[in-house]
């Protein structure tokens, strides 16, 4: 059976109630790390939506700051499943750290931006030239904003040789920027639609990357996922009938999000919002991994051992 055929079958299996772990009285539990923004907002979704408790889990939120130390975790086994963008995922599994995704996450377009690089609302910076002897901030110096900086920069005739990159988390990025302690910052929704009237936008730095790519997922480690492969299998068909749903219904989710992201209500209705992945699409996952193996100066992970595919039944 296919991944795509196996993921629907779960997910009708989910919608009509029919699991066996839902009507009876137990619920599997999943330790689960998220990063609190619209990128992760499935999981937020499924929780509030019930979804999770239809295929018999018990999902247990915990919000960390950036993906490297969300996968650092996991390998710990501190949790189960975590967020994570895909260029740290790929520089786990190369540093000796065997995760894999088991769900999609988000899709970054260049038609509908979801990050973008800014600088406080008086900046003179407007070319990737102007960022020479510039301090940045990124969430992490092993992740996609950082990647992605780093190409557009590069791609645009700037020396990132010059550029002086920090890690902040999203939250402290604004701050940051209105204090002039730093000259720009990678941000994204819904920390970006916070900023928009005290920052000036640089650029949509990841159209660097590619116009169309997977720049999230939910990953867990290679043994966790080989002693619960039916847990895996529920929980990605859940992040694909989260994400049909979340497609569709943005005002709604838009409720839900403010709710686990402490935004207020304005900025959840009026900031431009993210698409979710329906599969793991191995095209859609190796622009950022050509990305991060050309900055982590690393041999690249092959695509297919970050891909997690249910057992055929």
């Amino acid at each position: 059976m296919s991944m795509l055929r196996f993921i629907a079958v779960c997910a009708l299996t989910i919608a009509f109630g029919v699991s066996s772990a839902a009507r009876g009285a137990d619920l599997t539990v999943i330790n689960l790390i998220s990063l609190p923004s619209d990128t992760a907002g499935t999981v937020y979704y499924a929780q509030e939506l019930g979804y999770f408790k239809a295929a018999g889990l018990d999902v247990h939120i915990t919000d960390m700051s950036s993906s490297p130390a969300i996968v650092s975790a996991l390998a710990s086994g501190a949790a189960d499943i975590g967020f994570s963008v895909v260029g740290s995922a790929a520089l786990a599994r190369q540093r000796g750290i065997p995760v894999r995704f088991v769900a999609p996450g988000a899709l970054y377009l260049a038609s509908n931006p979801t990050a973008q690089l800014l600088g406080p609302k008086d900046t003179a910076i407007r070319t990737a030239s102007d960022l020479s002897g510039k301090t940045v901030a990124v969430t992490g110096l092993a992740d996609l904003t950082y990647y992605g900086t780093r190409a557009w920069i590069e791609k645009n005739g700037g020396d990132t040789a010059s550029v002086k990159f920090i890690e902040l988390p999203f939250p402290e990025m604004l701050p940051a920027l209105v204090q002039h302690r730093i000259d720009a910052a990678m941000i994204a929704q819904p920390f970006l639609a916070a900023a928009k009237n005290d920052t000036k936008a640089i650029a949509p730095v990841d159209d660097a990357i590619a116009p169309r790519f997977m720049s999230t997922g939910w990953v867990a480690t290679d043994a966790w996922i080989a002693a619960h492969q039916s847990v895996a299998a529920k929980f990605a068909a859940v992040m694909h009938q989260t994400a049909q749903w979340a497609n569709s219904h943005q005002r709604e989710s838009a409720q839900i999000l403010l709710h686990y992201t402490k935004i207020s209500p304005e900025i959840a209705t009026t900031m431009t919002r993210v698409q979710y992945a329906l599969t793991l699409d191995p095209k859609l996952l190796q622009p950022p991994l050509d990305i991060a193996s050309k900055y982590s100066q690393q041999r690249g992970v092959p695509v297919a051992d970050l891909i997690w595919t249910p057992p055929s039944r």
